[in-house]
């Protein structure tokens, strides 16, 4: 590719995004966003280097993901940081963090805004491009000024692993894997800073209005709550509404259903002890101690916690209540999340809406992402663990919604009168 047939795609491309060329010389181009807001300069330099990476671009692939640009040599992958407040208040767009000593040979890494090359090797994919076009579009980015087309372009910060040397790109993918891994370690280790590979480019979708049983009410006068709830359990309930790790929000709403685990485990046990004491034919001999101490001990055995949230959501959670609330959020997925027979971390899971059968189903499925999420164990019966992947967290996020209703439904049931 010459420069002539570089700046021509550049124009071509462009244009076709949605740019307006408002005016082109031999060695550059100038061109307006769709509100006629300009001039963006795509001048000589930014072509002749478009130019030069077009004659590299064969030894790179897009890999693993879509935000990867990997070679046999080097990669580079767009990162973000996961607190933005907390722990990366202290991380300027500007500084550079490098892992390994640059010039002898070995891999090293490096984290900084991305490279131009990655730019160039991004600037039409079909993830990238629109997100940069919409950034170019909004007003608070460009009020009219005369600015240069790569100061427009989306730069995102980026890992980069140098020196990979590698004999092929699956290698060289496997290779930089494990570096990136270790060099986020350090990074959250060593300097407090907690980073995330993305997978994607941000895309605008349409918009969905998130699910709602229930309609909330409008305006801003409420009425007075005429009931006294449980401090513990709202304070669990807040901390999970309030999160935004679907991981915590699961947690944090379960540990309200797990709040009466032995305070509604004992109550059956009492009941059966009481049932037996208050038999006319009960006497305090060694038969009948000895079914007391039976009921006792079988009731050791067969309470754990699986039976426990059973018992728990038996006495606090109306069953029909949850029969429509699943089939309403199944409705709004258009999908049979829990009606369907489908493997969840490794074990079947489906959950019947016949009465009498829910609730068994709906406590086995709760405890088994409870215990996914919970241990990490590599024992070898173990068919599946859950590990902090965004294919996870997308499944987790989708059970949520079902245990904020079930512990906003135990924390309604338990609380006092006014």
């Amino acid at each position: 590719m010459n420069f002539e047939e570089a700046k021509n795609t550049l124009r071509d491309r462009y244009v076709a995004a949605g740019l307006i060329l408002s005016d082109e010389h031999k060695n550059a181009l100038y061109f307006k966003d769709a509100h006629g807001r300009g001039p963006i300069e795509l001048l000589e330099g930014e072509i002749s280097k478009y130019q030069d990476f077009e004659g590299r671009r064969a030894q790179y692939s897009v890999a693993p993901v879509e935000v990867s640009m990997l070679s046999m040599k080097y990669r580079e992958h767009a990162i973000r940081p996961t607190d933005i407040d907390r722990r990366f208040s202290s991380f300027s767009r500007d500084i550079s963090l490098t892992f390994g000593a640059n010039g002898d040979l070995k891999p090293y890494v490096q984290i900084s805004l991305c490279s131009e090359d990655y730019l160039n090797f991004f600037r039409f994919h079909d993830g990238y491009l629109p997100y940069s076009i919409m950034r170019m579009q909004r007003p608070f980015i460009r009020r009219g000024e005369r600015s240069s087309m790569i100061d427009n372009l989306v730069r995102p910060l980026t890992i980069k692993v140098f020196n990979l040397n590698s004999s092929s790109i699956d290698e060289a993918r496997k290779l930089s894997d494990g570096i990136i891994d270790s060099a986020l370690f350090s990074a959250a280790c060593l300097k407090d800073i907690t980073i995330d590979l993305q997978t994607e480019w941000p895309r605008r979708g349409p918009h969905i209005e998130p699910f709602r049983f229930e309609e909330s009410p409008e305006g801003s006068e409420l009425p007075l709550p005429h009931a006294l709830y449980n401090p513990d359990l709202v304070r669990f309930y807040i901390r999970g509404c309030s999160a935004s790790d679907p991981v915590v929000q699961f947690l944090s709403f379960y540990q309200v259903l797990e709040y009466f685990f032995l305070t509604t485990s004992d109550e059956q046990l009492y009941t059966k002890l009481s049932a037996r004491l208050r038999d006319p034919h009960f006497s305090a001999i060694p038969r009948n101690l000895d079914l007391l101490i039976q009921d006792t001990l079988d009731h050791k055995r067969e309470s754990d916690e699986t039976e426990m949230l059973k018992l728990v959501l038996q006495r606090y959670v109306n069953e029909p209540d949850v029969i429509k609330y699943i089939t309403s959020y199944e409705a709004y997925l258009k999908d049979q999340l829990y009606t369907k027979k489908r493997s969840v971390f490794g074990e079947e899971s489906q959950v019947s809406l016949q009465p009498g059968h829910i609730i068994g189903g709906l406590s086995r499925r709760i405890k088994l992402i409870r215990n996914a999420l919970i241990h990490s164990s590599d024992r070898h019966e173990r068919k599946d663990r859950y590990v902090p992947t965004k294919a996870n967290e997308q499944l987790i996020e989708k059970e949520v919604p079902l245990v904020e209703f079930l512990a906003e439904r135990v924390i309604i049931s338990t609380a006092q009168s006014l």
